[in-house]
């Protein structure tokens, strides 16, 4: 006879092979009814979502690049409890993590209690969201600060997309793939091979 305990551990690591085999929008799908909100056309590339991930809201059009980590309890509060003399259950620090309308985490970035990402904003890459980032802006470091407005950082990239030999869009997708990866590592390396 199989045991409670075992058929909850077949399906845990089920739904963990089902996360891991998913694309970016059928992960963030899987994860609806574990989230306190998941809105329209979510991207997750991660799958660290921490263990209170009831905790986490995630607004429409958001993604989250790869190995981000969504930390929504600090247990250093069991640490500080043995310190003070306390219970482990006497005190606790635990918050909310939530990333609105087209908000952007880079990858290995880490997302700490009561942070948030606004619309339109970016966190770099390797950063550690530790407060509220506002509306239109990109942030990054670490603890992540502001780095400059979404429009000028957009402004930027289209000025350093014009640069490149394989665009506009119009002709990089014309080219094959083996087209496209010899104009890219000209672009980068020159004729060194």
């Amino acid at each position: 006879m199989i045991s409670f305990g075992l058929i909850k551990l077949i399906k845990k690591h089920w739904f963990r092979f089902k996360l891991r085999k998913a694309s970016p929008h059928d992960r963030a799908e899987l994860m609806r009814n574990k989230f306190y909100f998941l809105g329209k056309n979510v991207e997750l590339y991660t799958m660290n979502f921490g263990t209170e991930p009831y905790l986490i809201s995630i607004h429409d059009n958001a993604v989250c690049a790869s190995g981000v980590r969504f930390i929504n309890h600090d247990v250093s509060v069991h640490r500080v409890a043995y310190y003070l003399g306390l219970k482990r259950t006497d005190i606790d620090k635990v918050g909310s993590i939530e990333l609105f309308e087209n908000s952007f985490v880079g990858a290995y970035s880490i997302l700490m209690p009561n942070c948030s990402i606004g619309k339109n904003s970016i966190v770099a890459p390797g950063s550690i969201v530790t407060k509220r980032i506002p509306d239109g802006e990109v942030w990054g470091g670490i603890p992540a600060k502001f780095i400059m407005k979404t429009e000028d950082y957009a402004r930027k990239m289209v000025e350093e997309s014009k640069k490149f030999t394989w665009m506009p869009y119009s002709k990089k997708t014309s080219m094959t793939q083996e087209e496209l990866i010899r104009h890219q590592q000209n672009f980068f390396f020159g004729n060194k091979a």
